[in-house]
C-alpha cells in the first residue's frame, strides 16, 4: 500500500518562492546604506545596474539565449524600465538625503501598488474583501513606519512614491514573463537592454565622484546589492508570482519592513522592540487572512 506524502500547491510554492524573494530583498536596505558609506549614490545606482548588466550578458550568451530580448522585447522594455533603472536609481538617490525610516515607506506601499498592477495587467479578478484586507496591511505597515520615527514627509518621498510604482509595474511584467521564460532569463534580458545605457551611466559617476578608500563594508554592500538585490533575487520573486499569483504573492512584501529591520540591527546596530514584533505577527495574520479569502 502507497503512502501518500502531502505536496504543495502551485500556491503554496509560489508563496514560499515569493518569500525567499522578499528575504533576499530585505537586505537591499542595509546593504546600500553600507556601500554609500564610501560610493556616491549614483555610482552605488548605476554600478550596481552595469554590473549585474554584464553578468547577465554573460550567463545569456553562454546559454545562447539572447534571442529572448529580440522575442519578447515588448514586455522586457517595460522590466528594464521598472528594476533596471527606475527603482534603483530612485531609491537610491533619495536613501542618499534620508533615513533608512522613509525606506520603510516603499516598502509599505508594494504590495498594495504591486496587486493592483497584477490585477490590471493579468486581469485578476479579487474579492473587495481581499483588497480590504491588502489596503489594511498596506496601512498597518505605513502607520507602523511614521509612528515608529515620527517620520516628516520630505521631497525625497516623492523619488520613493515613484520607486514603489516603477518596481511594482515590472514586477507584474516580470511575472507574466515568467510563465512563458524563466525567472534568471527575464531579468537577465531586461538588464542587458538597459546596459547601453547604465554601463556608460557608472563610467560617468565614477569619473565625477571617484570612491576614496573604499571599506570593506561598503564593498560588501555594493556587491550584495549588484548580485542578489539586482540579479539573483529575481530568480525566485518572479516564479513565485507567476505560481501564486501577483496579488496574493505581493503580499508577502509586507513583512519586508520587519525583515530589514532584523537585519539593520545585525548589521548597523539598529534597535528594535517588542512592539515590532508584534506588528510583525499581525502583518502575518492579514497574510493569511487574505490568502483564505482570495
Amino acid at each position: 500500500m502507497k503512502s501518500t506524502q502531502p505536496t504543495l500547491t502551485s500556491t503554496q510554492y509560489g508563496l514560499f518562492l515569493g518569500l525567499l524573494g522578499v528575504i533576499c530583498f530585505s537586505f537591499t536596505v542595509p546593504m546600500t546604506k553600507l556601500a554609500l558609506l564610501s560610493i556616491n549614490p549614483w555610482l552605488v545606482s548605476f554600478g550596481r545596474l552595469a554590473g549585474a548588466g554584464l553578468i547577465s550578458l554573460a550567463i545569456l550568451q553562454q546559454q545562447n539565449k539572447l534571442h529572448l530580448i529580440r522575442a519578447h522585447f515588448r514586455l522586457l522594455a517595460g522590466v528594464s524600465l521598472g528594476v533596471g533603472l527606475g527603482f534603483p536609481v530612485l531609491m537610491s538617490v533619495a536613501m542618499a538625503s534620508t533615513s533608512s525610516s522613509h525606506a520603510g515607506i516603499v516598502l509599505a506601499l508594494l504590495p498594495l501598488t504591486t496587486a493592483i498592477f497584477g490585477a490590471i495587467i493579468h486581469r485578476e479578478s479579487h474579492s473587495k474583501l481581499f483588497w480590504a484586507i491588502s489596503a489594511s496591511g498596506c496601512l498597518t505597515v505605513l502607520g507602523y513606519v511614521l509612528f515608529r520615527d515620527q517620520v516628516q514627509f520630505q521631497a525625497a518621498d516623492l523619488l520613493l512614491l515613484a520607486a514603489a510604482l516603477f518596481a511594482s509595474f515590472a514586477y507584474a511584467l516580470g511575472a507574466q514573463l515568467s510563465k512563458r521564460i524563466s525567472g534568471l532569463d527575464v531579468i537577465c534580458c531586461a538588464l542587458v537592454i538597459v546596459l547601453p545605457l547604465t554601463l556608460p551611466a557608472a563610467v560617468v559617476a565614477w569619473n565625477y565622484q571617484p570612491p576614496q578608500a573604499v571599506q570593506g563594508s561598503a564593498l560588501a554592500g555594493f556587491i550584495y546589492v549588484t548580485l542578489f538585490s539586482q540579479l539573483f533575487g529575481f530568480v525566485p520573486w518572479y516564479k513565485g508570482l507567476a505560481m501564486g499569483g501577483v496579488a496574493l504573492v505581493s503580499q508577502l512584501q509586507l513583512l519586508q519592513t520587519f525583515f530589514t529591520l532584523l537585519i539593520s540591527a545585525w548589521l548597523l546596530d539598529e534597535s528594535i522592540g517588542w512592539l515590532e514584533y508584534g506588528i510583525a505577527l499581525l502583518v502575518i495574520a492579514q497574510i493569511y487572512i487574505a490568502k483564505k479569502v482570495d
